[in-house]
């Protein structure tokens, strides 16, 4: 039948042969053909078979995995909290030693012995200080973070401040402070102090460091005396004269 149809199409007889004797060979393999594909499913059979199986082998391998996976997880989790904690514990310790770093400063730049005129050479008992002040001061002022702020003395009995001011911001940062002449004790306030910085006594000329320093706010001032009310006295602040011009603003007053 092939080779007629193919012979009624002009095709030639050569090829119409050939065409014929491949048909005959396809119908004739045809229960070779079912049986490959019967072997072949059966095989794919196998495989999904076998692949079952090593799934449900492996479960109790994946259920451990999963079980360490939570618990690394759950690890994790407690680690980062423990962390967090750390964290805020170290943030609340560090607001608190600061301030009471800043309160022994002014502890020991406020004694009846200290020299504002030569703050680094007077030297405050520590346990003077705890007694008074801070019990546990000892440990602030240890801390490596605050050994740039005091220095203790080889007995390690006492402390002394390590800078001229309390105030070590920035140098071009001017903040409100206090002072006290020790020589002749005339007492005055100051908008306009700086970091290391001296104003002269008006009325023995001695140098003296502010005791006290904070940043400036709104209504800084005081009606204390007189004197804070008087325009800056550039003849006798430091950075005035190192300036060569007034250390503050035209419209500022003392207070």
């Amino acid at each position: 039948e092939v080779f007629v149809v193919l012979a009624e199409e002009g095709v030639e007889e050569g090829r119409c042969r050939s065409a014929a004797e491949a048909a005959a060979r396809w119908v004739a393999d045809a229960p070779l053909r079912q049986e490959v594909e019967r072997a072949a499913e059966a095989l794919r059979e196998a495989l999904r078979a076998a692949a079952a199986a090593r799934w449900a082998a492996d479960a109790p391998r994946r259920e451990e995995e999963a079980r360490r996976a939570e618990e690394a997880r759950r690890a994790a989790r407690r680690a980062a909290d423990a962390l967090l904690e750390a964290q805020r514990a170290a943030n609340a310790f560090r607001v608190y030693a600061e301030d009471a770093a800043a309160k022994i400063d002014l502890f020991i730049r406020t004694r009846r012995r200290f020299d504002s005129a030569r703050p680094l050479e007077c030297a405050c008992e520590i346990a003077l200080i705890e007694q008074n002040l801070l019990n546990g001061a000892r440990e602030i002022i240890e801390r490596h973070d605050y050994g740039a702020r005091f220095a203790i003395s080889n007995s390690g009995n006492s402390v002394r401040v390590r800078h001229l001011t309390p105030f070590q911001g920035d140098a071009t940062h001017r903040v409100y402070g206090k002072f006290e002449c020790r020589p002749c004790g005339r007492k005055w306030e100051s908008a306009s102090t700086w970091r290391d910085k001296w104003q002269a006594c008006q009325r023995c000329e001695t140098r003296t460091y502010p005791y006290d320093q904070h940043p400036l706010v709104q209504g800084d001032h005081t009606d204390a005396t007189e004197d804070n009310r008087r325009p800056h006295d550039m003849a006798r602040c430091e950075r005035c004269r190192e300036l060569g011009r007034l250390c503050a603003p035209r419209s500022y007053y003392a207070a």
